[in-house]
């Protein structure tokens, strides 16, 4: 097994470089791994199995396994309104806890609307990044109705752990999770600079080469975890009947979220449902700075695998799949037959919208009778296929289109959620003026400046010049600025439309989002 191992991981890195480590686990032990390049390049320190990684969000399983002890111990319920544990919170209505781990709170993404706020991640800590949380106010969505992937319920989840026990969630996990399965090398990265013996440096692609990209936050909940291959067996143990902390944690973490209206959803708690090479399996990615994961298992098999990355560039989702067919010696999946069908193409031709997340896909027919977008996904081309849905060429997790009436819907069985549902909309318009003006979120308490020049000075950091966008939008560097009446609306990655209320002119930006003022601030010594 080591040998089919090996050449799946030398096909994506190799020596001089950052690297992998690509692990298989049954009964809760490591029966094969392989590892490729470096976990420092500068010192050309190679990666083995003991090398320990940050695996970002799938770290997510170990938060929601915190918070499931804790309701086995009588102090919490998942039913709980999030309000009643954090009080300062300022959501205009109830967030169950339950919600927060299924992500179907409609909870505007954190780490998205600190981008907007221009909050650095550096050094940022838990009580910095719930301070600038409490402060949110509308929802993507109304909680229950809808699933939309969101950090934001896993910090809130992180710091009830803490409000209720009196211990970081770290320190939880250490002694009740990490301690008693024998994970002696891992941990929460709760401070970024704590010296961590076998530790991967970060690093990412940037033009022919790459260049060091280090995750520095010192929040967790949503990421956070440093492993390794040789420390995950005790877990996939775990995960395969419940040893080391109870089959009742185990088949509560295991339990799809259902929305209200009845509606169940791939996504469980921390963890998401799929199939591999036709078998059931389950687990999770995760994508840091510098840093990729995934863990994938099949319970009817007790067959996990683990795939850990120190470059951001590194795709593990479809490697760990490969890796997981390989060890299930399972027959080839048939490739799809691929057709020519130029008319279908130009019916699909145009700009298309996701009205809820304001996602945003343009499409073009090439010669060859395939689709080439531009907007959401990285693959770029789609060829139609057997079945009428149009597969993406080269993209690693299976994304697929299909038209249903008059809609266009996006999915990947490799992807949590429901995926995307767009209809047709506006081209950009050239002739568009952004509206000029300042405007002031009352949520992040930040601003928006457009000038006569079409530049968005947004927040304390970006600077952007605003183009026309489909839908009669504008964009920035992935900002889409939506004029609103008098005032503008603002969406990234999970923050939808966070609305900026003019202001005159006369009023200058001023004031820090909330928490900001709590960052450390770390002097160097001159020499």
């Amino acid at each position: 097994m080591n040998t089919g191992l090996e050449r799946l991981v030398r096909g994506v890195a190799g020596s001089g470089g950052p690297g992998i480590a690509v692990g298989v686990y049954r009964n809760g032990e490591l029966i094969a791994h392989a590892e490729a390049g470096e976990a420092c390049v500068e010192f050309g320190v190679p990666i083995d199995a003991d090398t320990r990684f940050e695996i970002a969000s799938m770290s997510k399983q170990f938060t929601a396994a915190a918070v499931m002890l804790l309701c086995r111990d009588g102090v919490l319920s998942l039913d709980d309104d999030v309000r009643t544990h954090l009080p300062e919170l300022a959501l205009a209505g109830p967030v169950t806890i339950a919600q927060c781990l299924e992500h179907t709170g409609g909870l505007r993404e954190w780490l998205s609307s600190a981008d907007i706020a221009g909050v650095s991640m550096t050094r940022i800590t838990q009580a910095s990044t719930l301070a600038f949380v409490a402060g949110f106010r509308e929802f993507n969505f109304p909680p229950g109705t809808d699933f939309a992937y969101s950090n934001t319920g896993y910090v809130l989840a992180a710091s009830i752990v803490e409000r209720t026990t009196g211990r970081t969630l770290g320190e939880f996990a250490e002694e009740r999770i990490f301690a008693p399965l024998g994970m002696t090398r891992t941990l929460f990265r709760e401070d970024s600079r704590a010296v961590l013996p076998a530790f991967a440096y970060g690093y990412m692609a940037r033009g022919d080469g790459i260049a060091r990209a280090d995750t520095e936050e010192c929040a967790v909940g949503d990421g956070g975890i440093a492993t390794s291959l040789s420390d995950l067996g005790p877990w996939f143990g775990f995960l395969h009947d419940g040893r080391g902390l109870g089959a009742d944690i185990r088949d509560a973490l295991l339990q799809r979220g259902v929305l209200d209206d009845g509606t169940a959803l791939s996504y469980a708690r921390g963890i998401y449902h799929v199939d591999i090479a036709g078998r059931p399996a389950f687990g999770h990615a995760g994508g840091a700075t510098g840093y990729r994961s995934q863990l994938l298992f099949v319970p009817g098999e007790d067959l996990g695998v683990a795939v850990l990355t120190n470059c951001s560039a590194n795709d593990p989702v479809a490697l760990s799949a490969r890796a997981l067919e390989h060890a299930l010696d399972a027959d080839a999946v048939e490739p799809d037959r691929f057709l020519v069908d130029a008319d279908s193409a130009a019916a699909l031709v145009g700009h298309w919208i996701d009205p809820d997340s304001e996602d945003v896909l343009a499409l073009r027919a090439d010669d060859d009778g395939r689709l080439c977008s531009e907007g959401l996904f990285p693959g770029g081309e789609f060829a139609l296929t057997a079945d009428g849905s149009w597969l993406a060429i080269g993209e690693p997790v299976a994304m697929r289109l299909r038209l249903d009436g008059e809609k266009l819907v996006a999915a990947s069985v490799l992807r949590p959620g429901r995926g995307n549902t767009f209809v047709r909309c506006a081209a950009p318009d050239a002739s568009a003026v952004p509206p000029t003006g300042l405007y002031r979120s009352p949520e992040l308490g930040t601003y928006a400046e457009i000038t006569p020049e079409g530049m968005l000075d947004l927040g304390l950091a970006f600077r952007g010049r605003l183009e026309p966008a489909a839908d009669a939008a504008f964009s920035a560097e992935g900002f889409r600025v939506r004029p609103e009446g008098d005032d503008i609306s603002v969406t990234a990655w999970g923050a939808r439309r966070i609305r900026f209320v003019r202001r005159p002119a006369s009023e200058r930006p001023r004031g820090i989002p909330a928490g900001l003022k709590e960052l450390p601030q770390v002097v160097e010594a001159e020499s």
